[in-house]
């Protein structure tokens, strides 16, 4: 049996597209709260000492972003791979799946660098060096790696949401959806490129969408395995 024969078997029934979705919806909602709870004001060393002082909240902050990547990807595969549709896309399936490895190394890298290196370099006192890889520092590595990382989602999403275009319901929502976010996540990495704030906060919205993506997956699911029984 192939790997999508597989997928496609295991997506049959709707449980992996539920508790998929219903994983990803959690997370992607409670990360908003996390991250205002561990906002922090001040120069970037004065945010960094308060990091360094309390670093708890922005630690469990990070931690619970890193779930956002391998979640959201999980699900692109099951859409990828185990979602029959009209138009059978093979080419852009692979190739779109193939772009979410480098989308998860670079945004993993950027996420738990929060909680493993920069607070060793807090640690040490090494400000020079953690404000390289202090997140909320736009010039910072992970940052970059994070914009980057979420360009390599983007083409992923255009090619993996191509077909649920030519969809009804649901499905044709979700290709919107992947188009949209893809869109606006390549104008975050230009507008990072070129130095435009107004262009790189689309990325913000870009995240936001990816909210009824995973409800949407979450009730697609619930609706196969009614059908499944």
């Amino acid at each position: 049996m192939s790997k999508a024969s597989t997928v496609k078997t295991i997506v049959s029934n709707g449980n992996a597209l539920l508790s998929a979705g219903i994983f990803f919806t959690v997370i992607i909602v409670l990360w908003p709260i996390l991250m205002v709870m561990s906002e922090v004001q001040g120069t970037t060393q004065e945010q960094l000492m308060t990091i360094a002082d309390s670093p708890r909240v922005y630690t469990i902050n990070f931690a619970v972003a890193s779930l956002i990547a391998p979640a959201i990807t999980w699900i692109m595969l099951l859409l990828a791979f185990g979602i029959k549709t009209k138009k059978d896309t093979p080419f852009l399936n692979r190739f779109g799946a193939l772009l979410l490895a480098p989308y998860v190394t670079l945004v993993s890298l950027a996420y738990t660098s929060q909680y493993t290196l920069l607070q060793s370099l807090l640690r040490e006192g090494d400000w020079m060096q953690a404000k390289l890889w202090f997140f909320d520092n736009q010039g910072s590595i992970p940052y970059f790696a994070n914009q980057l990382g979420y360009t390599f989602f983007a083409l992923s999403a255009l090619m993996i949401g191509y077909k649920f275009l030519l969809e009804q319901g649901i499905l044709k929502a979700i290709g919107y959806l992947l188009w949209a976010s893809g869109v606006l996540s390549i104008a975050a990495f230009v507008g990072l490129a070129i130095n435009n704030d107004i262009m790189n906060s689309s990325t913000i919205i870009s995240g936001l969408l990816t909210v009824p993506i995973g409800v949407l997956v979450m009730v697609l699911g619930w609706r196969r395995g009614r059908e499944h029984d």
